[in-house]
Order: structure tokens, then C-alpha cells, then sequence
């Protein structure tokens, strides 16, 4: 049996509907824990056109970082690490979107006056009823050129991102 069709993004702006849009991490802490948390996405839009997804933006609120120990949510909200307090936002801009079995998009990840790039692999949507369609994004980030120091042994300089994202059509 052939699986449903994914529902087609109608032409406009789409938003990110933050209460139920999530941004989870993934990182190594001293070689072989993995530390997991949240942040916060407070603002997003998709722009979709007659070809297809052509813009993607998001901002994601550092200050409310959840590790669920908030010990190290407070050390990695330090100045050495992401500044939350000077830099509360953490901001991605795609600047390439390629069609395949859903997206690749490509973009800039931007913090403290720094950037990097970031490719995320986003899935086919689903959903498409009244409450908006649900789109997941994975990637992997490079913490290095991003200038968040630490010893690779306490915090993993791979960073796994999933995006879990919910998608208001444009009125």
C-alpha cells in the first residue's frame, strides 16, 4: 500500500507556530555521555513560491536553553560559551534550498557576531489540516567556528539538531 501523499505547502508565507515548535540538541560530554536539551524557537516563516520553498528563517531564544540540570544551563549560558545574556538569540537564514524527497537546506547559523553554516535534511510534511502541517529538520552543527570554547573532552564539538516544527498556511 502506496503512503500518503505529503500535503502540498500553498504559495505564500507560512509561521512557525513556537508553543508547538520545538528544537531539540544533541552533544557529547566528556567522550561518551550524551547531553541532550531544548531550545526554544520564538519566531520562524517559510516562504513558499510557485517553484516550490524558496526562504526559511528562525530565531531561537538561548536564554531558555533546558538541559534539564540547571547547573549546566547556567555554565553554558556563561560568556565563554553561547552569552546568553549579551546574545539571547541564536538566529538560522537559509541561503540555498534544494527539492529531493522533502528539502536540503542550507544555511548560515548566527551567534555572538559569528556565523557558521548548517545544512538541515527537513522530511516531507505532514498533517495539513486546520492545525497547520508539521515539518521535522535534522542536522549536525560545528560548534568550532561558532567560537563556543570548551575542551572537545567536556562538550563534543558535533552538535545533532532536530527541529520539530509546526506550520501556519498564510491566511
Amino acid at each position: 500500500m502506496k503512503p500518503p501523499a505529503a500535503p502540498a505547502l500553498r504559495t505564500g508565507t507560512w509561521t512557525v507556530l513556537s508553543s508547538r515548535t520545538s528544537a531539540a540538541f544533541e552533544v557529547r560530554n566528556f567522550g561518551f555521555n550524551r547531553v541532550r536539551g531544548t531550545i526554544p524557537v520564538t519566531a520562524g516563516t517559510v516562504e513558499v513560491t510557485g517553484g516550490g520553498v524558496t526562504a526559511v528563517a528562525a530565531t531561537l531564544d538561548l536564554g531558555a536553553l533546558d538541559t534539564e540540570n540547571p547547573r549546566r544551563d547556567a555554565d553554558l549560558r556563561k560568556p565563554q560559551l553561547l552569552d546568553s545574556a549579551a546574545c539571547p538569540e541564536l538566529v538560522f537564514e537559509a541561503t540555498g534550498i534544494r527539492r529531493h524527497e522533502g528539502w536540503e537546506v542550507t544555511g548560515t547559523l548566527k551567534l555572538r557576531g559569528t556565523s557558521c553554516p548548517l545544512t538541515l535534511t527537513v522530511a516531507p510534511p505532514t498533517g495539513g489540516g486546520p492545525g497547520g502541517v508539521r515539518v521535522r529538520a535534522t542536522g549536525t552543527l560545528d560548534r568550532a567556528p561558532l567560537g563556543v570554547r570548551a575542551p572537545r573532552l567536556m562538550i563534543g564539538r558535533y552538535v545533532r539538531i532536530v527541529v520539530d516544527a509546526w506550520l501556519e498556511p498564510p491566511s
